[in-house]
């Protein structure tokens, strides 16, 4: 279920408490999208949602890094993380209602065991919100999730707090804050080059 929707009308208000600069989640998706503008039919299949992906989590983390946020990357679970405001940021690609007011969005590819307790953690800190930082065996970071997804003729993306998952599926978050859609113009049009055989060549030592 969705609890509470940010719209462009307050997004900018709610990520300023948050201390989360927009352009910061705006300019690393998109410079992600021109990281996967840039490949070519000769790349491996998988490689453009990886490059648009680790694109965006760098950019992310270079943006973020004046405001106190540092990369975190525990078992290969690749976070940008402020300790001092006890929030974290995870990337991944979202479904076709990424962005979209009025829908259910969710991951397109299911999540394992590191996402799923960042779930439950963020359940946890929010059950016992009003008594921290008293508890003091309830810890972690609240994780929200940076959705991004390129549609036909734009890119959509929003930063939503997740609040239950199921079979690696996201299917509720606590809040949803939806960040302006960027627009592909004909100046940023994905070029694709032509689809060609695949060639073996040998490779053979020199004598």
């Amino acid at each position: 279920m969705n609890d509470q929707l940010h719209t462009e009308e307050n997004a900018l208000d709610r990520l300023s408490q948050l201390g989360i600069p927009m352009t910061a989640l705006t300019e690393s998706v998109w410079q992600g999208y021109l990281a996967r503008s840039r490949t070519t039919s000769n790349h491996p299949r998988i490689a453009r949602g990886i490059i648009m992906w680790a694109e965006v989590v760098a950019v992310l983390r270079e943006q973020l890094i004046s405001h106190g946020w540092i990369k975190e990357d525990k078992g290969n679970y690749e976070l940008s993380v402020n300790q001092k405001a006890g929030l974290a940021i995870v990337v991944t690609t979202g479904d076709e209602a990424t962005g979209m007011i009025g829908a259910m969005p969710s991951n397109k590819c299911p999540k394992g065991v590191n996402t799923a307790e960042a779930v439950e953690t963020n359940n946890q800190l929010d059950m016992f919100s009003e008594l921290l930082p008293a508890i003091e065996d309830i810890q972690g970071l609240t994780t929200w999730v940076l959705l991004m997804h390129l549609a036909t003729d734009e890119v959509r993306c929003e930063l939503s707090l997740p609040s239950s998952i199921s079979n690696g599926k996201i299917n509720g978050w606590k809040e949803r804050i939806i960040l302006p859609s960027m627009p592909l113009n004909d100046d940023s049009i994905e070029i694709q080059a032509p689809d060609l055989p695949d060639i073996e060549v040998p490779i053979k030592k020199k004598a």
